[in-house]
C-alpha cells in the first residue's frame, strides 16, 4: 500500500528531523533576524535535505546487493539510534557551527544565508541518510509516496523554524524522542514491514 510509505517518510522525517532543527535554530539566529533571512536559510536546508533522499537513494542502492540488506539497514538504524541518544552527532557540530557563523556573518545577501542554511543543514543531515535508505528499498510508487511523506515533513520542520523556533527549542527528551523513533524504524526493518 503506498500510501503507508507516505506516513513513514513522514514519521521518519520528523523524527530524525527534530536534531536537525534544534541545531539549525541557534545557527539561524545568529545570522538573521528577519523573517526573508530564515526563510532563505530554510531554503537551503531543503536543498540539504533533497541531497540527502538522492545519497539515501544510492547508498540502499549499494547495500541491496547483499542477501541480508535488511538487517544491516536495522543495524545502522539501532547504531544511529545509539549515537543519537549519547548525543555523538548534535552536541560538537552544533557548538561548532554556531560559534563559526556568529563570528564570521550578520547580515548578508539573500543567496549567503540559503548558502549557510545549506551548509549548516548538509552537516545534520548526513545520519539521516541512514534512516532514509529503507524507505527508498521500495519499488515502484510507494518509493515516491516516501519521499513526498520526506519532502512534506521537511516543508513543515520550515515552516516550525521560522514561526515557532523558540517555543521548539524548549521541547524536552529531544534525543530520547529520537533515538525511541529509529528503534520503532529498525524494528519495522527486520519485521519486514519497510
Amino acid at each position: 500500500m503506498p500510501i503507508k510509505y507516505l506516513f513513514l517518510g513522514i514519521f521518519v522525517k520528523i523524527i530524525t528531523g527534530l536534531d536537525d532543527t534544534i541545531t539549525n535554530i541557534p545557527i539561524l539566529a545568529s545570522v538573521t533576524k528577519k523573517r526573508v533571512g530564515r526563510i532563505a536559510f530554510s531554503i537551503g536546508t531543503l536543498f540539504a535535505i533533497i541531497v540527502a533522499i538522492i545519497v539515501s537513494f544510492f547508498f540502499i542502492s549499494a547495500i541491496m546487493h547483499f542477501s541480508y540488506y535488511r538487517y544491516i539497514s536495522a543495524f545502522l538504524l539501532f547504531a544511529l539510534a545509539i549515537a543519537m541518544y549519547f548525543d555523538i552527532f548534535v552536541h560538537k557540530p552544533r557548538t561548532r557551527l554556531e560559534a563559526k557563523f556568529k563570528k564570521r556573518i550578520s547580515f548578508k545577501r539573500f543567496t549567503t544565508l540559503l548558502g549557510i542554511g545549506f551548509l549548516a543543514s548538509i552537516v545534520t543531515v548526513i545520519d539521516d541518510v541512514v534512516a532514509y535508505s529503507p524507505l527508498l528499498a521500495v519499488s515502484g510508487i510507494s518509493r515516491y509516496y516516501a519521499i513526498a511523506g520526506i519532502l512534506m515533513a521537511t516543508v513543515l520542520e520550515i515552516l516550525v523554524v521560522i514561526y515557532f523556533s523558540k517555543k521548539i527549542a524548549k521541547i524536552k527528551y529531544k534525543k530520547e524522542i529520537a533515538s525511541l523513533g529509529l528503534s520503532i524504524l529498525g524494528i519495522l526493518v527486520l519485521a519486514g514491514i519497510i
